[in-house]
This record gives C-alpha cells, sequence and structure tokens, in this order.
C-alpha cells in the first residue's frame, strides 16, 4: 500500500476533522472538469478542536480513511493535498513597495518577485510559519490599484497580501501524520479558502462575502472583497459545543446528546407549545427521561448564537463589513442544525445564505447536499488549480516557493 504514485490525472484531497476523517478522490477529465470518484471517511480520533492530540489514534484513522478511498477507487495513494485548521491559525494584511529603476520605468516579473520576497520577510509571531501569502492588488505610483502590472509604466510599484500563517509545531503534527505513512504532502490549503473554491463565485468575490465553515470542532471563516482575501479566522468552537453544552445542561450522556441535537435539535424559540416535552426512551444503563424541548433548544441558540457574535465581532474589528455586499454563506457540518438560517439573519449585517452543496448544480454526485463534504470538494478544486499552473513561472512558482519554505521550516524536505 501507498507505494505507487497516483495517476497524472488523479488528485487526493485529505481533510482531518474533528468528527471525522475524509480522503477523496478526484480525477481531471481531458476537459479540465474535476471529477470525484470516491472518499474513504473514517471516525476521528486523537483529534480535538481541529488538531491532533493523540498522534497515534489520528494516524491510525487517517490510514483507515486512506484505505478505504484506495478501496472504493482502485487507486493506490502517494501523494495528497491536506486540509489545515485550528484555533492556532491566525492572519493579517500587509502592504510592501519597490522602487522602479529601470530607465523606462516598466515593470517586469522581477519587480513582482521582489515584492514577493519583501511580503515574505514582514515580520509574523516568532513560533508561527506562513501557509499562505494570497495577493490582493498591485499599486502603481499614482497608487491606482491594478491586477496585472507587468508592462505597465511606473516609479514604483506597491502590492498588498492576506498572509495566513499558523503555529509551526501544530503544524508540522499534521503533516507528519500523512507523511509517516509515507505519503508526499503535495500542498495545503487552510480549510476557510478551499471551502471558498467550492461555494464563492468570481462575481460574489468581486461583490464582497463571508464564508463561514461551521465544523464539529473549528469554525473557519475568509472574507473576500473586490477579489481578493481580506480576512480569515478560526474558532476553535464548533457544533460539538452545543452537543456537550446539552450534555451538561440537560444532564445526559454526550452521545444521547448528540443524538438529540442531530433528530429534534433546533434553534427557535417559538413555533411550537412551550410545555411540549420529549421522551428519551431507555437505552442500556441510561434511564428513560423527559426534557423541556423549549429548554433544549434555548441551550442550543445560547451557544449558536455566542458562537455567530464572535465571528461577526471579529470581522467588525478588521473594518471589513461595509465591503460585503453578495452576503454571508454558512456551510459546513453544523450548518445543519435546524433554525440556523432565521438566527444567523437577526446577527449578520448582510444578507445570509446556507450551502448545503457546490455552486454548480449536479457537479459532484458523489458530494451534492452534503456541506460536510465542501471543504474537501474545495481542496480537490484547490488542488486542480495548482495542478493545472505547474510549470508557469508567475504565480505558481512564487506559490509553490512559499509553499517549499513552509516545510523546510518544518524541517519535512
Amino acid at each position: 500500500m501507498f507505494l505507487k504514485r497516483n495517476e497524472p490525472d488523479i488528485l487526493v484531497a485529505v481533510e482531518i476533522g474533528t468528527h471525522k476523517i475524509v480522503a477523496a478522490v478526484a480525477e481531471m477529465t481531458a476537459t479540465r472538469e474535476l471529477n470525484v470518484i470516491g472518499l474513504g471517511e473514517e471516525l476521528s480520533a486523537g483529534v480535538r478542536k481541529g488538531e491532533i492530540v493523540d498522534f497515534k489514534a489520528a494516524s491510525d484513522a487517517i490510514q483507515s480513511a486512506l484505505v478505504k478511498a484506495e478501496e472504493i477507487t482502485d487507486v493506490q495513494i502517494a501523494e495528497v493535498y491536506l486540509a489545515l485548521s485550528g484555533g492556532h491559525i491566525g492572519s493579517r494584511n500587509i502592504a510592501v513597495r519597490t522602487a522602479i529603476s529601470d530607465e523606462d520605468q516598466t515593470v517586469r516579473e522581477e519587480h513582482l518577485s521582489d515584492l514577493a520576497h519583501m511580503a515574505a520577510a514582514q515580520p509574523i509571531p516568532a513560533d508561527h510559519v506562513r501557509i499562505h501569502e494570497l495577493p490582493q492588488h498591485y499599486y502603481l505610483d499614482n497608487e491606482t490599484p491594478v491586477d496585472q502590472p507587468i508592462g505597465l509604466s511606473s516609479s514604483s510599484l506597491g502590492a498588498s497580501y492576506h498572509v495566513i500563517h499558523g503555529l509551526e509545531t501544530r503544524l508540522e503534527t499534521t503533516v507528519r501524520s500523512i507523511r509517516e505513512l509515507g505519503i508526499i504532502v503535495k500542498g495545503c490549503a487552510v480549510s476557510s479558502y478551499a471551502a471558498a473554491q467550492a461555494v464563492l463565485s468570481e462575481a460574489q468575490k468581486m461583490a464582497g462575502a463571508v464564508l463561514i465553515d461551521l465544523g464539529a470542532g473549528t469554525t473557519d471563516y475568509i472574507v473576500y472583497a473586490k477579489g481578493a482575501v481580506v480576512h480569515s479566522g478560526v474558532l476553535g468552537v464548533g457544533g460539538d459545543h452545543l452537543t456537550q453544552d446539552l450534555s451538561v445542561g440537560l444532564k445526559i450522556p454526550y452521545a444521547r446528546a448528540e443524538r438529540l441535537k442531530v433528530d429534534q435539535g433546533h434553534l427557535a424559540m417559538d413555533g411550537f407549545d412551550p410545555d411540549d416535552r420529549i421522551i428519551l426512551p431507555r437505552d442500556g444503563t441510561f434511564d428513560e427521561k423527559s426534557i423541556w424541548r423549549e429548554s433544549m433548544s434555548l441551550i442550543m441558540r445560547l451557544r449558536q448564537e455566542e458562537l455567530l457574535k464572535l465571528v461577526t465581532e471579529d470581522i467588525d474589528r478588521a473594518g471589513v463589513w461595509p465591503l460585503v455586499n453578495s452576503g454571508v454563506f454558512l456551510t459546513g457540518g453544523a450548518s445543519r442544525v435546524r433554525g440556523l438560517l432565521p438566527l444567523a439573519s437577526t446577527i449578520f449585517p448582510a444578507p445570509v445564505q446556507i450551502i448545503a452543496g457546490p455552486r454548480t448544480e449536479g457537479e459532484d454526485r458523489l458530494i451534492g447536499g452534503r456541506p460536510d463534504l465542501i471543504t474537501i470538494l474545495g481542496l480537490l478544486r484547490y488542488a486542480q488549480t495548482i495542478e493545472l499552473r505547474e510549470g508557469r513561472p508567475r504565480g505558481w512558482a512564487r506559490l509553490r516557493h512559499s509553499f517549499r519554505s513552509v516545510l523546510e521550516s518544518m524541517r519535512l524536505l
């Protein structure tokens, strides 16, 4: 197992989530379409809030997911792209500028390279490494923003970037959990950036959009404006916290609380009889118990409201809400909780939609209708973009250099 390299037209993506681990295999067609041909899914072990806390348990679960993917697709996996998450991940926007000293003052490829190196030299927390350096816009000497500055005349050239970084030791552990299985980690993307590739159209990115990926252990979010990423973040809070609150508040076992949340959980506080009760039947050592439906909804609503407000406030501190014109898009496994849309609509200062599948209807039959798989689909699209760009010095060369620097700093190359 894990000896034969992936076929040239095969891509594999892995997401190590708090609730489950997914390995997705896709083929790139001759027309550059992406066709998901199989999924390997395994319940997570040794993962908490998107981070590995038990290496052996997590590694075994990852291997099981990969084996399942191999058996379903008849592909022997050797290389993967990996989604990254965790509350340690942070971000910042930076701006740099370089002089165009050539006699004709024409912007060339080397000037973009100079700006990229200047951006890479900007400080981040000492124990962190860069995951992404995402270009936002270039600026000529009169501060005119441009997307393609090469060939234009200017006495200087500026650039802005969105830099996403994470704690070196946490990232090292995540990458090593794959690498020690004899598999190459060919590329990485933070979960929110990956999910955006599956959910947001270019028009929505241009108009300004917020994508929030509600997972079991983390909430990952990213903000686009004028086609570029302007803010991103990760909270170490997710759907599991609703379950934990139900378990404590109703004094029931965690497993029963999870089943209650999935089967009958609701965030609304009206629309049902206030005297309505839910009967939890006897199950093994658990005696039959009656609970107030209103109590269940109140517990869930308070936690979900707190979580959404944390995201709202962080985006507000970044000062980018005025740039969001196309709305807020909610996805991820925890977005399936009933009553989420009306609650979210009272919290966010922009129209809200819940996204259950990829933006192109019918495109991915294995993933359509499953918001918990949006990140893995987006990661495959991210991988496809990189594979199609390979060999082009512009953009891809800098991105590949950036990623290689990350792995070198982790001592994994």
